[in-house]
């Protein structure tokens, strides 16, 4: 009897999500099921003369000794024949070719949408309410990566783990300006544009700098670690890593180390609120404050809720306008880039035009500000808002799953707490110089 009060039932009902994703990773590990049958058959295959390849062009090419009005009645009709024959396969070809490059890429996107789905579901729980669901997807494609993914299903793979960390990334960076608009950045005034972009730039310079001069990071990982802090976190990190050519582990050693620093923040800024007296005495000046510092949107929103209505739309709206400043930096990071090595080819004396120097045109970033721009004059509807929202945040969930499936333990243990320590400074001149700098541009 089908009793729906059933308890089994109901704990079903509310796992089913979870077991089919258990079956789905499953399959995903033995990528066998998913690889292409490329061994040779044992059925000996006929073969195919090549002077047969065109048949009916053969049998309808005319004889010398017919007349020439056959001639010509045949030789057109051959040649109808042909064409027709080439569109058909060329539009087989392009059928094989979409089904192809779906199915090379199908199995390791499913595992990141796995894993990007675990991560969501794991985020909800009481466990990991206050942990961002990129730093669980990235935590659990590293156990992934380091644990399973050899041999056949690393290869199987490959093809959908590089395009979830390419292109995926790209969407859910371009689909973040569905939720800004012009009117937003332009409600914080002149003050709050003003602490972002000084908190953008001094971050960003900071972190390259302190991290190459002080402790010895490279410069691709400083510059990673410098753009999370000063822009939006985890979103900032991996739009950075195409621009920079950052390597997956070192993603993932920044990822952890914004994480660690927004959290703090979240938790620390309303206890600031409460005892420093000239936060509490001004709104604005805390909600600018919380913008312009705080590392992830999400934390923004945490830590506005618990400080009062006003701190947190103050705080949003500034922290949106922080994130704009994302284009920009972008092209700026590839411009020094760029720089740097025309210097360096200069003085290694090798011709420009041989030293592979190019300007790395963040395109995605482009259709970030345009979306936003496009927001702003003809408004998206609600809806579309909504699921624009959501499809961004899952694709970058789904790139860091992949990026952590590609990082290797042993790299990021090398780095050892070198990133950790250039973020608690970073973090320390966000708390103390951001506060500063909101201070001064408000005129408190």
């Amino acid at each position: 009897m089908n009793c729906p009060s059933n308890p089994r039932e109901r704990a079903f009902k509310r796992n089913y999500r979870c077991l089919f994703l258990v079956m789905f990773m499953a399959l995903c590990v033995n990528a066998d099921a998913f690889a292409p049958n490329t061994r040779t058959s044992s059925v000996a295959q006929p073969k195919v003369s090549t002077t047969t390849k065109y048949p009916t062009l053969l049998h309808l090419t005319p004889n010398n000794n017919k007349d020439k009005n056959k001639k010509e009645s045949l030789t057109h009709v051959g040649i109808a024949t042909t064409s027709t024959f080439f569109e058909q396969e060329k539009r087989t070809t392009r059928f094989d070719q979409l089904t192809n490059f779906v199915s090379e890429r199908a199995p390791g996107v499913a595992l990141a949408a796995a894993l990007g789905q675990l991560s969501i579901a794991v985020s909800k729980t009481a466990l990991g309410t206050h942990v961002s669901p990129l730093l669980w997807a990235t935590i659990f494609g590293m156990v992934y990566g380091n644990c399973l993914h050899k041999g056949d299903a690393k290869r199987t793979l490959a093809s959908g783990i590089k395009f979830s960390k390419g292109r995926l990334l790209r969407l859910g960076i371009i689909l973040y300006g569905f939720k800004i608009t012009l009117q937003q950045i332009a409600g914080i005034g002149f003050a709050g544009l003003a602490t972002d972009a000084f908190i953008v730039a001094s971050t960003l310079f900071l972190g390259v700098n302190l991290g190459q001069k002080v402790f010895g990071l490279d410069e691709t990982t400083s510059t990673l670690i410098g753009s999370g802090a000063a822009i939006c976190g985890c979103s900032a990190v991996l739009a950075t890593q195409p621009v920079v050519g950052g390597e997956s582990h070192q993603v993932s050693a920044a990822v952890g180390t914004v994480v660690i620093g927004g959290t703090l923040s979240m938790f620390l800024y309303p206890f600031l609120f409460k005892w420093i007296p000239c936060l509490a005495a001004s709104p604005k000046l805390m909600g600018v404050f919380t913008g312009s510092t705080i590392h992830e949107i999400a934390g923004v929103v945490a830590a506005g809720k618990a400080m009062g209505g006003e701190v947190a739309v103050t705080a949003v709206v500034t922290k949106l306008a922080r994130v704009l400043l994302l284009a920009p930096a972008l092209m700026s990071l590839s411009w020094f880039k760029n720089r740097k090595c025309i210097m360096e080819a200069k003085a290694a004396g090798k011709p420009v035009e041989q030293s592979g120097c190019k300007i790395v045109l963040p395109w995605f970033a482009f259709g970030f500000v345009g979306l936003s721009a496009l927001n702003s004059f003809l408004p998206f509807p609600a809806a579309m808002v909504k699921i624009a929202s959501k499809t961004s945040a899952f694709s970058l969930i789904c790139a860091m799953a992949a990026l952590g499936i590609e990082s290797d333990l042993v790299e990021i243990r090398k780095l050892g707490s070198k990133p950790v320590l250039l973020a608690a400074l970073l973090w320390v001149w966000l708390t103390v110089g951001g506060l500063g700098a909101a201070r001064f541009f408000l005129g408190i």
